[in-house]
């Protein structure tokens, strides 16, 4: 995990795994999981909406958030997707753990960062603004 302190604050949707998120947080990322707040079963839609009333960065398996843009994710903390060959939890908290040592809040806010094993690829209104390698 990062050497410098993390400074995300992330809302994990219900694909994102328990184990996963009891990884993150013993490195000390502040992460709540919808299952912790009773927030299962619902749509994308929700878990968007959700992650902006808490202010926290979404983080999900799920591919179709990457419909939210524009108008949308103007006033959004953003989004982060694990995008994996493997979606085992240990496989995720290895692209993770690279992962959020090149990731800040100010980074994420207003887009969508796919993160894979070997780059970070962000994402503003649909269209690849940056790519940093892992």
């Amino acid at each position: 995990m990062p050497s410098r302190k993390c400074d995300v604050h992330l809302y994990a949707d219900e694909n994102i795994a328990i184990p996963t998120v009891t990884y993150l947080k013993s490195k000390g990322v502040s992460i709540v999981h919808a299952y912790s707040i009773g927030f299962i079963n619902k749509k994308d839609e929700l878990h968007f909406k959700k992650s902006k009333s808490l202010n926290r960065i979404l983080l999900s398996l799920d591919k179709d958030f990457r419909k939210f843009k524009g108008a949308l994710m103007d006033d959004h903390p953003g989004i982060i997707l694990v995008t994996s060959g493997s979606s085992t939890f240990e496989h995720i908290n290895e692209i993770l753990d690279k992962g959020l040592k090149k990731i800040s809040s100010d980074y994420v806010r207003r887009s969508i960062i796919r993160v894979t094993m070997d780059k970070i690829v962000k994402e503003k209104d649909g269209k690849v603004v940056n790519e940093k390698k892992l």
